[in-house]
């Protein structure tokens, strides 16, 4: 393995599309964020910059992202879907950057506690009303992200996030990047969603699935659960 290769290993590995049907979104918003997009102004072009640079270089033409950039995405859907301005988050998170030395402030526990704080220091700054009710009350900015904040795991090496549960930690499916590049697993021996997935499509039984994998049924009914959530 080169060295290259080598730092790659336990950050995870997701294509955009892929990242935008886990965290619940289209493509095309999600490379908004990371590539930054032009628009048409008055007096002529004008340009909205990528939220932040993501863990891995493109491949090609195609960008991947890593596990810490998934979170990162989640985040800022998160805040967008509560009428957040793009201006806005990206200098709370220019912001969080700075004060907490790290490219993704948004993946530190630290930001659930203190992240309303970080959002009142720039109120005044961007200007954006829908700022008001997150620095109103840290119950206010809590309802925004409480959600899926149940959803993580934070690590203890920089109490960052390293483990996602995208239906919650009653279910046996989960997202780690030392484990299977990232990928929707089943605890059951860390077995892909994808794959258990398929097998129940091609042979209509949950329980020949189960013992073919070794899994218990409920993991695999947890995966196909999932997996049909992922293409509705």
């Amino acid at each position: 393995m080169t060295p290259e290769k080598q730092e790659w290993v336990g950050v995870g590995m997701y294509t955009l599309p892929e990242a935008a049907r886990l965290i619940g979104t289209n493509t095309l918003r999600v490379r908004r964020w990371l590539e930054g997009y032009r628009f048409p102004t008055k007096s002529g072009t004008g340009e909205s910059p990528p939220l932040f640079s993501p863990q891995l270089p493109a491949l090609g033409e195609h960008q991947a992202i890593g596990f810490s950039d998934l979170v990162e995405l989640l985040f800022i859907k998160a805040f967008r879907d509560h009428g957040v301005s793009l201006p806005a988050i990206r200098r709370a998170a220019k912001d969080a950057a700075k004060r907490w030395h790290t490219d993704h402030p948004f993946c530190l526990k630290r930001f659930a506690t203190d992240g309303r704080t970080i959002f009142s220091f720039i109120e005044d700054e961007v200007g954006d009303r829908s700022l008001l009710d997150l620095v109103r009350s840290q119950l206010a900015f809590h309802e925004v992200l409480q959600p899926f904040l149940i959803q993580l795991d934070y690590g203890k090496i920089g109490h960052s996030i390293d483990r996602w549960w995208p239906l919650g930690k009653n279910k046996p499916v989960f997202l780690d990047p030392r484990i299977a590049f990232g990928r929707p697993v089943v605890l059951d021996k860390s077995m892909p969603t994808e794959a258990l997935y398929r097998a129940v499509l091609a042979n209509q039984s949950e329980r020949e699935v189960a013992r073919w994998f070794e899994v218990s049924v409920s993991a695999v009914r947890a995966a196909v659960f999932f997996e049909e959530g992922l293409a509705a």
